[in-house]
């Protein structure tokens, strides 16, 4: 998988649709790259909370794949992977009554044609969702999208800013306190928030992250996308 470059994620997604081998209503996380969509079984969960109240009553569970490394997605047998020139129809939908989602139609190794499914199960808070897919698998499949690479090289992985970036891989919007903890957690070292802010700043000097500012006044960050204008995490 040298080279190959992540583009997007969606966490939560379930995929249904007879794929041979595979089993109906499986939960986990679509990865689109610059070669390929794949789509990971979760193996965690975390509670979203929202509103105010017990959590117990204003949460919901949100289910997905912790991806260390892409070439570890063939280990499961509910995984999925679609190389980008097999694809032969993507399409989006959405409607009142059902949720986002993303329709794939593949050539399969064996010569036939596959088809699947793809639903958000999390929706709200973006401009853009899983239907949106479509659009830009159809454009990166016609070489019409420029994939942009940081100019800088890419920080050490024993380096405070590449352990953040490691933790900021899927794409997903984070504050300095969640940064901190997801660190922490993930390489068993003690941070203080100066210490990740100023780290954070300097990925988002070098290209690496987006500062996105909210209105309570507190900054967040996310991975910058290589799709650019065609970003789908917006």
């Amino acid at each position: 998988m040298s080279g190959e470059i992540i583009l997007a994620q969606e966490e939560d997604v379930v995929v249904k649709d007879n794929i041979p081998g595979k089993m109906k209503n499986i939960v986990g996380t679509l990865i689109l790259t610059d070669q390929n969509l794949y789509f990971v079984e979760a193996n965690k969960e975390d509670s979203l909370k929202f509103g105010l109240g017990p959590v117990s009553k204003n949460s919901v569970t949100l289910r997905y794949a912790d991806i260390e490394d892409l070439g570890e997605v063939n280990s499961d047998p509910n995984n999925i992977i679609i190389p980008l020139p097999s694809i032969l129809k993507a399409s989006g939908s959405e409607g009142i009554i059902h949720p986002p989602e993303l329709k794939i139609t593949w050539k399969a190794s064996g010569g036939g044609e596959e088809r699947a499914v793809f639903t958000e199960e999390i929706m709200g808070g973006r401009k853009k969702d899983l239907k949106d897919w479509a659009k830009t698998i159809q454009r990166l499949k016609e070489g019409r999208i420029t994939i942009q690479r940081p100019s800088a090289p890419a920080p050490g992985a024993d380096s405070l800013e590449g352990k953040i970036l490691h933790v900021m891989g899927d794409m997903q919007e984070k504050g300095i306190f969640e940064i901190e903890e997801e660190s922490e957690t993930e390489f068993k070292h003690d941070l203080d928030p100066d210490v990740v802010e100023a780290a954070c700043e300097k990925l988002a000097s070098m290209g690496f992250l987006d500062k996105i500012p909210d209105n309570s006044g507190e900054t967040f960050y996310r991975k910058r996308s290589p799709l650019g204008e065609d970003d789908l995490s917006t």
